[in-house]
């Protein structure tokens, strides 16, 4: 039910109308004889609309209209007015009125005429404070935000224009709300020009003409773009959200659009990229394959050898490669378990060989190293990282050596000769133990024969040509060291043999490291 105040100084004519308004249960009707009289139950009541006659002893409906505008801003009045009264009309519409009535002899009809301009003025004041409160609640929210926040209406007006956003640009609200002709973009780019929040209400609009650099998400669009105008300017790179704002019936009323500098983002991702640009570049530049992988084992990195050595493309990497399709699948259990057990232990594996696959299907012996990649934040594994070698060459160079020592140790014992190596460092022979079982009947047990060892079974008259050959050669004056001795045998007797060997390593400063040669027992007449 409505409040109603009812102003007239006709007594009659108040008890009336106020008889046929209550009848009808919708409204409830104060009744004042003055405008005075009126002033003051408006002041000490909660009136939803003032209705009053124009004409009025002391102070007629304009004045008592101007005085409640003046006091009660938007409350709602209705004048009276009679026939021919059309200069009354006009200065009532000037000053505020929201409707008025015309007095006639057709009172049923005047009566319904007024209950619908009742009903219609206190309805549409009521929207308008719903409609106040609505923007203020949306303004209070706008404000709320940390992020620069402004909105236009359709006309291209702000309408809202945040605390954020006033402390970006250093433009206050009260000096840019109600203006339009892109007066907004001057803070960002130094001139008026359109900006993302724009094209939200272009026709068709941008939400439905997807345009390069732009995101597109359910009525929202966004860009990263470089604001030169900002700081002074000193320029900052942004990320700008904009989208419609709409009324309940989906109509278009304006649109809104977040700001958020982004500059540090921008520079530490600016640092990242130059770090990862000089991390591939030097794993380019190294000869082994580089990679890294999630935790489920698909490929993150790798650097060009990887790529090289499995026969891929870099147009694979973005489908996905799992580093186990590229294991040979004898090798794959193992190798899982192996990084289930790197993943869950933490620490550098001592690399570990595996027979690896390449993309056509051929294959190749491989170590693989691998070390677990930490999340910094939480401390536990989310991938791993590591290098792979391509060992063929070596397992070849590897059975081509040990083949060659074969046929030599073959070929040395059909001739009963040794061999020997020194090291000058140490002073310890190295590979004679073989010629010293077979030929003396000794058995070292230690890796290395002392050279104190050595000299514990030649023959004492024997040793001191022994020692010049030697040390003639390690002086340079002979290409090889060579000598014919006796060695005492297992048994107590003396056994002639004949040593020849050659320098084969230097220090830096010429000194003799490594001295090789043979040995071979020889018949000498005693």
């Amino acid at each position: 039910m409505y409040s109603l105040l009812y102003v007239d100084d006709d007594e009659a004519m108040l008890g009336v109308n106020k008889i046929f308004l209550e009848k009808t249960g919708e409204y409830s009707v104060d009744i004042a004889t003055s405008a005075h009289e009126a002033l003051d139950r408006i002041a000490s009541a909660d009136y939803d609309l003032i209705l009053s006659d124009y004409q009025m002893p002391v102070m007629d409906g304009i004045e008592l209209l101007k005085e409640v505008r003046l006091r009660h801003g938007n409350l709602p009045f209705i004048i009276f007015t009679g026939k021919g009264r059309e200069e009354v009309v006009m200065e009532a519409l000037n000053n505020g009125v929201d409707y008025y009535v015309q007095k006639g002899p057709d009172i049923k009809g005047m009566l319904a005429e007024l209950k619908h301009k009742i009903n219609r003025a206190i309805e549409r004041n009521k929207t308008g404070d719903e409609l106040k409160k609505s923007r203020q609640q949306l303004t209070d929210i706008i404000n709320f935000l940390p992020d620069a926040t402004f909105v236009i209406d359709t006309n291209g007006r702000v309408i809202a224009w945040n605390h954020a956003i006033e402390t970006m640009t250093g433009v206050r609200k009260e000096d840019i709300l109600g203006k339009g002709d892109y007066e907004y973009a001057l803070p960002f780019c130094g001139e008026r020009r359109p900006l993302i929040i724009d094209t939200v209400l272009q026709d068709p609009p941008a939400l439905e003409t997807p345009s390069p650099g732009f995101r597109f998400y359910t009525n929202t669009i966004s860009r990263d773009l470089y604001a030169p105008a900002l700081n002074g300017g000193r320029g900052a790179h942004l990320s700008i959200h904009a989208g419609p704002l709409c009324d309940p019936d989906r109509m278009v009323e304006g649109a809104i659009e977040t700001i958020r500098d982004i500059s540090e983002t921008h520079r530490i991702k600016h640092d990242l990229d130059l770090a990862r640009e000089a991390n591939l570049g030097f794993a380019n530049i190294l000869p082994v394959g580089v990679y890294e992988m999630d935790l489920n084992c698909i490929l993150t990195f790798a650097n060009d050898k990887a790529f090289e050595m499995f026969g891929l493309l870099r147009e694979d990497f973005p489908a996905g490669i799992s580093v186990l399709d590229y294991i040979f699948p004898e090798d794959r259990e193992r190798a899982s378990s192996e990084i289930r057990e790197v993943t869950l232990k933490g620490g550098a594996t001592h690399g570990r060989e595996y027979l690896l696959q390449r993309k056509d299907g051929s294959t190749f012996p491989g170590h693989i190293y691998a070390a677990p990649v930490m999340d910094p934040g939480t401390k536990t594994p989310v991938g791993l990282r590591g290098v792979i070698i391509d060992i063929t060459q070596r397992k070849l160079e590897a059975q081509a050596l040990h083949e060659s020592e074969e046929r030599l140790k073959l070929a040395l014992r059909s001739g009963d000769i040794g061999i020997w190596d020194v090291d000058m460092r140490t002073m310890t022979v190295r590979d004679i133990h073989e010629w010293t079982a077979t030929t003396l009947g000794y058995a070292f047990v230690a890796d290395a024969v002392t050279m104190d060892m050595c000299q514990s079974h030649l023959h004492i008259a024997d040793l001191p040509k022994v020692y010049f050959a030697f040390y003639q050669h390690l002086n340079g004056n002979t290409p090889y060291f060579t000598s014919e001795f006796r060695l005492r045998h297992n048994d107590g007797s003396w056994k002639w043999v004949a040593a020849r060997g050659k320098i084969i390593e230097r220090d830096e400063n010429g000194k003799p490291m490594r001295i090789t040669g043979t040995i071979s027992a020889i018949s000498r007449p005693e």
